[in-house]
């Protein structure tokens, strides 16, 4: 996990002062060396997880250009949808020196009150009128639930903390299982190439 926002690195720390297990590796960094960072880490792991944060930055850019799949997370809200066009156009741009990356648009923090759920389907519509080259409206949403801060607070994941009939939990493994399924499918395909 490379952190240059240092988000995981304070989950971390709350993970460190309650004495759970470390379940991944993590180091901070900026500046002008992450790719060649994120190649040295490539020989030695098999998944590296870059968290760059929700702004265009030369880390981001950096990570965008070396990354295989790309996750783009975005709340149903008009500003938000302004943030995914600007973040679109950053994918676009980078697909000419990574043609290979896979873009995956996530819906993310999405209210689970059922009044609200037009905004949900509202975003995956405009998504999916884009008709974008190398971009993929997931089908997997994250809903907004306490689960997801009591977690955070505790140090723990939302696997670690819900039960597998709760809704975090739930949603949180409809996104993991359909990443795994992208992975699988790009190695498959990279395969035959």
């Amino acid at each position: 996990m490379i952190d240059p926002q240092r988000s995981t690195e304070a989950f971390i720390d709350i993970r460190t002062n309650a004495e759970h297990e470390f379940l991944f590796n993590s180091l901070q960094r900026t500046g002008y060396g992450l790719t060649k960072e994120i190649k040295n880490l490539e020989k030695k792991y098999d998944c590296i997880v870059i968290d760059t944060g929700g702004r265009d930055s030369k880390e981001m850019r950096q990570a965008l250009v070396v990354a295989d799949i790309i996750i783009v997370p975005t709340i149903p809200s008009q500003y938000d949808v302004a943030v995914l066009d600007r973040m679109i156009t950053i994918c676009d741009e980078i697909s000419v020196m990574n043609p290979h990356a896979k873009t995956l648009i996530l819906i993310n923090k999405a209210s689970p009150n059922p009044f609200l759920i037009n905004k949900v389907k509202d975003l995956q519509i405009y998504i999916s009128e884009k008709d974008l080259d190398n971009l993929k409206l997931m089908s997997s949403v994250i809903y907004e639930r306490e689960a997801y801060r009591n977690a955070t607070g505790l140090g723990l994941g939302i696997t670690e903390l819900c039960n597998e009939s709760e809704r975090a939990y739930s949603d949180f493994i409809k996104f993991y299982d359909e990443l795994l399924c992208e992975i699988k499918a790009m190695s498959m395909s990279e395969q035959i190439s």
